[in-house]
């Protein structure tokens, strides 16, 4: 049971345990909520990962079937009590339940793991409690992995992810400079709920389909060349000719190049983005794929 967002290695460990505990009759299941509760009540999102995502990477891990409810008002409401013995034993008929060392749930937060020791008794179900799982640099947690991502350190995300953060949306009409300086940019609307990374221009890898990938630049940022108030996430793809508009595309951020510039003219801003090019094509060296989704360093 976890919000799981973001699906990262501690989130994992709990599915590795999960399935230990699979029944020869039964299934292994994850219970979720939508968005972390903690988001709903402050009515501020910053998720690591759309919900659509989130249930893709779960089936990844092996899990047999994932059970979850919107959380809102009503769930909001639900005690500890009721919760464990409406959702877990009545709906679900739990035998064996997985959660984290810090797992809270049901109105307030009052649940914790020793209270699902105690109604476990009662119900005859057991519980793991699963400690932090640790990089050898943070003890991994979605805080972190917000925070790490808001200033625009990739590779520290990454290894506490487990991959590569990304990005997924559709390719809508920007204000054409990219295409005027020579360098076609697609430009991605992505759920407004979801953090992106700092403002900056970061290497990444653009997945167009489940067959083609190409090494990519994306910048974020407003653009102070052309006085743009608005921020965008705009991507110029390599060894790419083609229209994306109305595509939806995966955007990999691996990692950070450089701050966004004000430059004087269109002209420096072509020669920057041409040295950006180069280093680029240097960093991809460094990376494969291990399929179009998939990069590896």
């Amino acid at each position: 049971m976890g919000t799981f967002d973001g699906v990262h290695l501690g989130h994992q460990e709990l599915f590795r345990r999960t399935l230990k505990h699979r029944p020869e009759q039964g299934y292994s299941t994850v219970f979720t909520f939508d968005i972390p509760p903690e988001q709903f009540f402050r009515k501020q999102y910053c998720l690591l990962s759309p919900f659509e995502q989130k249930v893709e990477l779960i089936f990844q891990h092996g899990i047999d079937e994932i059970a979850w409810v919107p959380f809102n008002q009503s769930a909001a409401q639900l005690s500890p009590e009721d919760f464990v013995e409406t959702v877990l034993v009545k709906e679900m008929k739990a035998c064996h339940i997985v959660c984290g060392f810090n797992f809270r749930f049901g109105h307030g937060g009052r649940g914790d793991s020793d209270l699902l020791k105690t109604m476990g008794k009662e119900y005859g179900f057991s519980v793991t409690v699963v400690p932090p799982v640790e990089t050898t640099q943070d003890v991994i947690s979605s805080t972190r992995i917000r925070r790490a991502i808001a200033d625009g350190r990739m590779e520290r995300a990454a290894r506490m992810l487990g991959r590569f953060p990304s990005y997924e949306g559709v390719v809508v009409k920007g204000a054409g400079r990219g295409r005027k300086l020579g360098f076609p940019t697609a430009n991605l609307q992505i759920d407004p709920r979801i953090l992106i990374p700092g403002e900056g221009v970061y290497f990444t890898w653009c997945v167009l389909d489940d067959t083609r990938a190409h090494p990519a630049l994306t910048s974020i940022g407003k653009n102070p060349t052309f006085n743009s108030p608005v921020q965008t996430v705009e991507t110029y793809v390599m060894d790419f000719s083609g229209d994306l508009y109305n595509q939806r595309i995966k955007v990999q951020f691996i990692c950070r190049m450089r701050d966004i510039i004000r430059y004087h003219s269109a002209a420096e801003l072509q020669a920057q983005i041409q040295a950006d090019i180069i280093e680029a094509e240097r960093l991809a060296d460094r990376f494969h794929l291990q399929d179009p989704r998939i990069v590896l360093e």
